[in-house]
């Protein structure tokens, strides 16, 4: 299933598509794809520690919009993958705190709201629906490129290009009859020097065909436990971006994290 989150922040809709839940899937059938392209991300994979992600349990970190010195959204994640169980904490556009924690397989769990517990249905499920979105988007923003193998992925050598200097291999990625949009279309720039994502560009089904493609960077890549990730996602041609703080990987899940309801930030 390939889903569609919006975030709406400082008036700009930030898009994330992905063909499953962030974690680990069964590999795609890459014999549609070419192999130049999925040689490239394998590349990637063995630089980033494909193999290291596997192995990692726990994840927690903190995923925030920032734009013209002011910080827009700030949600903080934590994740035990291995139980499936899931955490999210925030401020809602009613400036009230929420928790929710919940399966990420059932979408089951408990919602608090100022310290209170949620006890109508309704408004309960509304926001797990809610937190569940807040998981897959800001989640997919982080881990994006271990998710360039999953089922319905379909990768396309597109060339090499040049930006200020630095000469790139860029990968298409496409999707084949999966999700609510398959028509979605991704670029990944990769560095042909340190083989790293520098760069993200993405093309939504239904935007206009004289639209231009939405363009990050991808930035500050540091190593977790032999995971390495980008902090900071700079949008090209805006005072915008989407970084991350408080980033955490363990092979040792913090059982006490998803008994906690209290306010941790």
């Amino acid at each position: 299933m390939k889903y569609f989150f919006l975030v709406f922040a400082v008036g700009l809709t930030f898009a994330c598509s992905r063909q499953t839940d962030p974690q680990e899937a069964p590999a795609a059938d890459m014999s549609k794809s070419d192999p130049r392209a999925v040689a490239i991300i394998d590349q990637l994979w063995q630089t980033i520690g494909a193999t290291n992600w596997r192995q990692t349990e726990f994840i927690s970190f903190r995923w925030i919009v920032g734009s013209e010195g002011q910080t827009r959204a700030n949600y903080r994640h934590d994740w035990d993958r291995l139980h499936n169980k899931y955490r999210v904490e925030g401020t809602n556009r009613d400036k009230q705190h929420f928790v929710a924690l919940f399966d990420t397989e059932t979408k089951q769990g408990e919602v608090y709201l100022d310290g209170k517990k949620v006890t109508v249905d309704s408004t309960r499920s509304k926001m797990l629906e809610n937190a569940y979105g807040r998981y897959i988007n800001d989640s997919y923003w982080l881990l994006m490129p271990f998710k360039l193998k999953d089922p319905g992925v379909i990768l396309t050598y597109d060339g090499e290009k040049e930006l200020e200097g630095t000469t790139y291999d860029v990968v298409k990625v496409s999707f084949e009859n999966v999700g609510l949009t398959p028509g979605d279309t991704y670029w990944a720039y990769i560095d042909r020097t340190d083989h790293l994502m520098k760069r993200w560009e993405y093309f939504l089904e239904g935007w206009p065909a004289d639209k231009e493609r939405t363009a990050t960077t991808w930035e500050d890549w540091r190593d977790f436990n032999g995971v390495k990730l980008a902090m900071n996602k700079a949008f090209a041609g805006r005072d915008t971006r989407i970084y991350f703080e408080d980033v955490t990987l363990s092979q040792t899940p913090a059982e006490e994290v998803f008994k906690l309801t209290a306010k941790t930030f």
